[in-house]
């Protein structure tokens, strides 16, 4: 499938994958005039959710590649399917929907709550029967998103996207003759609980590879379990290996789906350039010559703006063509919707890059399944009318009890039994089960409904009606199609908050099989808009009967000028609502500064009181909801949390959670190691956005990337928040030159240095950009300039010696990490290359990484940006720093002179002269030298054998600058910063 996105091989902004050769020149154009959409980073924790084909083969259930935290655990829920109580009962459940957002490991590849509100997500499970994992080469779906997907019925599958090579390896065989990444296929999905893999060759192989490839899938078929689906993108061709795309299924392809009376292929998903009806047409005549249902060939649409004949809300009448005179009710084959992720870096809205336009973003995905109205109730004059228009919801609400709190899986809030804490966070593992419809809004009142993300009972957000009322005025909102059988003990409880005091004017709707026209109304009490309120309705009276919708209706005897009703939670259950709460929780911080404040973060289900232990910690205990804890010592401390109600109660601890450390030692000095591959430091979000900004670092690289993409992390962000970053090499660039990078608007700009860097050699790099030009420094001197204008935009995750994937670890050291919220002046850059005071203006995050042991380093700025050392171990603090930036702890071997030093008094130094104090040289002869910041040494002193302090004069350089003073004993050497202004 032709990606919009690069290869996940390559860099976000590395070249994408050859097009089909007929459109090669459009796809190239579309390229070069497409501004690059921001791309977030692969959770580190998920790192082995991208295999090779090598890692693959080798995979088993207890090797390194195994992440047991990516195991889903649960089960596809079975969905129900009943017309009747559809808005539109004329449709049709016979076609299939696969849902593909292009590039999903770097959209969602986390395996735990991430503290960003602004990622991607998804909300309309109810339309879609597969969501297909699309990246590469093999990429595993994340275990939160497949547990939601199954709780609302979808299958989730995996993709392989192999080129010639990956193919050869993949169709190895055992000593049975049974072909290995078969069964290696088959063991993942198992293993990790989803639900198959779609196949996306569009790289050409010979044609016995071909062969032995269809071999392969057969073999899937015979091992496979059942519900495990095989889907075959339309790009090779069976007989020759080579690429070509038929856009429809036709004899040229269909061997890839059926071939006589073997089922090769679950699922046939066309490429997308066609238009009318003569592809479907042909697709449909020939599933049904395969003895093959039409459903099985999902026909490609590629939904990208402006990219095909299907760009969605641009065009609109391509989709009446998958049904027999457009008749909704008369489907003639399933639907392949790819680049669905145009939701979120589409162009539609910013959300990806700010926050704040959250409403937009989910605007923008009602857009794409109630059309350009956002109203599903009403089809559409003119122009898109949505998904939804064709097919109907699929609700897998048919079984007690069902509890929903809204929650879309992210917030600028997160709340817990209506107590809310203030902080960002993403996690669609938390998501619930949605309303069926968004929105099924009708009556003359003047009444809107949307998600709330100010207020929330549990997660992030509400559902909020508001508007206006009068006496002759009402609102009906439909929000779930159920199929739950009412008993003698079944009973629904509503948490909700009402805008003002006094009587109420909502109603809870209920609409029952027998009777699908007339709801029953029940009164929602009143309650004010300070607390949340919980009002049980027992339906004991409605026994017998099938719930088969769940509404609200805001309604008034008199007018109400500011009506508002908050949805925070909705039970349906049999019996009593208590059921064993689930214990769960996050920190704001897990790598932490001495007495640092931590913030708790209570995400515990069904609990009414909570203890907490917090050892080391003070208070070492709490009972509150969101507890604050600081630590006064270094170490690693564990934490639990038991969370409990009437039912019964349920524990966690998270062993070594919380890791506490020191401040360096004002003499210390080191650096770290990285190794190009697993090692790195995980700072979390930082936002650099706005009108300035550097970068600088020292970085003495061991060796350069000698494969594609050629790029080597030095420091900064590049995920769905931006980017601004300093790094070595890229696609089309030496991997020793070095590129300074930040995300302007939605475009990364980027300039690249003239100078080229030599392994085993320590260099000052900076990047400064004041919103008229990017300029890069090398060793305190200009080497490149780009003239560019505008806001940079960079808010997220922030690394030192990695971005976006392990491909492009450093693989060397670093040291005197910074990160500003202002362009440096050259002056300063050279003045300040070794230290620079923690509180300076607009110092954003400065890791001097001096502690020189432990898995954490500390951001001095007081901005709790502290480091967390992934992978690393005590040998990666190195002692290895740049001669210009030693201190006064000896770094040569051999015998150390109790406490020699050098003191510099009166540092800046003013004239021609400074005076210094060298201090322990124990009678031995002493040289005093002061060097530049290239290491020369500039001048020279010797001072005679003494017991005693001695202080001196020491002539200086004419140039101002930041420079060395470095005394040596036979012993020992020991050095000093010295500024002259």
């Amino acid at each position: 499938m032709k990606q919009f996105y690069p290869s996940r091989t390559a860099a976000p902004t590395a070249a994408r994958p050859t097009a089909h050769p007929r459109y090669a020149c459009w796809a190239l154009l579309l390229w070069l005039l497409a501004p690059l959409a921001a791309h977030a980073q692969l959770d580190p924790a998920a790192q082995n959710t991208k295999l090779t084909v090598a890692q693959l083969m080798a995979w088993t259930s207890t090797g390194p590649t195994a992440l047991a935290d990516n195991v889903s655990r649960v089960p596809l829920a079975t969905r129900q399917n009943t017309l009747a109580a559809q808005l539109n009962p004329a449709q049709s459940f016979s076609q299939q929907i696969n849902y593909i957002p292009d590039g999903m490991a770097g959209w969602a590849g986390y395996l735990t709550e991430q503290n960003r509100f602004n990622l991607y997500n998804f909300t309309h499970w109810q339309y879609i029967d597969v969501l297909t994992w699309f990246d590469g080469p093999v990429a595993i779906p994340t275990r939160p998103w497949v547990e939601t997907a199954h709780r609302n019925g979808v299958k989730v599958i995996g993709t392989v996207f192999t080129n010639a090579a990956d193919v050869a390896a993949l169709v190895q065989k055992d000593a049975n003759n049974n072909y290995i990444g078969a069964q290696k296929l088959v063991d993942v999905a198992a293993y990790y609980g989803f639900d198959g893999w779609f196949f996306n060759q569009e790289a050409s192989v010979s044609a016995a590879n071909a062969v032995e490839l269809r071999n392969l899938l057969k073999r899937i078929q015979a091992i496979k379990p059942a519900g495990l689906e095989i889907h075959w993108y339309d790009a090779m061709l069976p007989a020759s290996g080579t690429v070509s795309y038929q856009n429809a299924l036709n004899a040229n392809n269909q061997a890839m789906l059926q071939e006589g009376t073997t089922r090769v292929s679950d699922a046939m998903f066309t490429n997308y350039f066609w238009s009318g009806a003569t592809n479907i047409n042909t697709s449909v005549t020939t599933a049904t010559a395969l003895g093959r249902s039409p459903f099985d060939v999902y026909m490609g649409a590629d939904l990208w703006p402006n990219r095909s004949n299907q760009s969605l809300f641009t065009q609109s009448a391509w989709l009446d063509n998958y049904f027999t005179g457009g008749a909704v009710g008369q489907p003639r084959l399933s639907l392949g919707l790819f680049a669905a992720n145009l939701t979120y870096n589409g162009g539609l809205n910013s959300f990806n890059t700010n926050s704040a336009d959250y409403a937009a973003f989910y605007n923008t995905e009602v857009r794409v399944f109630a059309g350009n109205d956002l109203d599903i109730t009403a089809t559409d004059a003119s122009g898109w009318k949505g998904v939804g228009h064709y097919v109907p919801v699929r609700s897998a609400i048919n079984t007690f009890p069902f509890e929903t709190t809204f929650t879309v899986g992210q917030g600028k809030i997160f709340a817990n039994n209506g107590q809310v804490l203030q902080r960002e966070w993403t996690d669609m593992g938390k998501q619930s089960l949605l309303p069926s419809w968004r929105w099924a809004n009708t009556g003359n009142a003047p009444v809107s409904v949307g998600f709330d993300f100010s207020r929330a009972y549990y997660g992030g957000n509400s559902i909020k009606l508001a508007g206006s009322l009068s006496a002759s005025t009402t609102a009906t909102v439909k929000l779930y199609q159920t199929k739950l059988p009412v008993t003698a003990q079944t009973n629904l409880d509503l948490v909700y908050k009402q805008g003002a005091a006094g009587a109420s004017s909502s109603k809870l709707l209920l609409y029952f099989t027998d009777n699908l026209a007339t709801p029953v109304v029940l009164d929602l009490p009143a309650a004010t808009d300070t607390l949340w309120k919980t009002n049980t309705f027992p339906l004991a009276s409605y026994a017998g009967r099938e719930l088969a919708i769940i509404g609200v209706r805001a309604a008034a005897t008199a007018t109400v000028a500011e009506y508002r009703l908050n949805l925070g939670k909705l039970k349906v259950y049999n019996g009593t609502a208590a059921v064993l709460p689930t214990a769960g929780f996050t920190a704001s911080a897990t790598a932490v500064g001495v007495n640092q404040p931590v913030t708790f973060s209570n995400s515990s289900l069904n609990a009414t009181s909570y203890t907490w232990t917090f050892t080391g910690g003070t208070p070492a205990s709490s009972t509150a909801v969101f507890p604050v804890v600081a630590y006064a010592a270094p170490g690693t401390y564990s934490v639990k949390l038991r969370a409990q109600n009437a039912a019964g109660r349920d524990s966690v601890t998270r062993t070594g959670y919380i890791t506490v450390t020191a401040a360096g030692p004002s003499t210390g000095n080191t650096a770290l190691l990285f190794d190009g591959a697993t090692k790195y430091v995980n700072t979390n979000a930082v936002n650099l956005s706005g009108s300035a900004l550097s970068l600088e670092c020292w970085v003495k690289p061991t060796a350069f990337k000698t494969t594609s993409p050629f790029i080597s992390s030095l420091m900064g962000i590049e995920d769905a928040g931006g980017a601004a970053m300093l790094r070595l090499g890229d696609v089309g660039v030496a991997n020793n030159k070095v590129q300074f990078i930040v995300q302007v608007g939605t475009t990364q700009q980027k300039v690249t240095s003239t100078a080229t860097l030599t392994a085993g050699t320590w260099y000052h790099i900076v990047g400064t950009y004041d919103g008229s030009n990017m300029r890069l420094y090398i060793n305190g001197q200009p080497d490149a300039t780009k003239a560019q204008t505008g806001a940079a935009v960079a808010n997220g995750t922030f690394c030192l010696g990695r971005n976006y994937e392990n491909l492009r670890v450093l693989n060397g050291s670093l040291d005197e990490v910074r990160a500003w919220k202002r362009a440096l002046t050259q002056t300063e850059i050279q003045a300040n290359a070794c230290s620079v005071s923690a509180t300076s203006t607009a110092l954003e995050a400065y890791w001097p990484l001096n502690e020189g042991s432990g898995s954490t380093t500390l951001d001095v700025t007081g901005h709790q940006h502290n480091g967390t050392l992934i992978s690393m171990t005590p040998a990666d603090w190195s002692t290895n720093v740049p001669t210009q930036c030693a201190t006064t702890t000896a770094v040569t071997a051999g015998r150390q002179p109790a406490g020699l030093q050098v003191l510099v008094l009166g540092n800046p130094a003013h004239g021609s002269q400074a005076t210094i104090e060298v201090r322990g040289t124990q009678g031995q002869p002493a040289t005093v030298q002061v060097l530049n910041t290239l290491g020369a040494v500039v001048q020279q002193l010797a001072l005679k054998p003494s017991l005693d302090a001695q202080r001196s004069t020491l002539p200086l350089p004419a140039a101002a600058g930041l420079y060395v003073v470095r005394v040596r004993t036979p012993a020992g050497t020991a050095t000093a910063k010295l500024l002259k202004q």
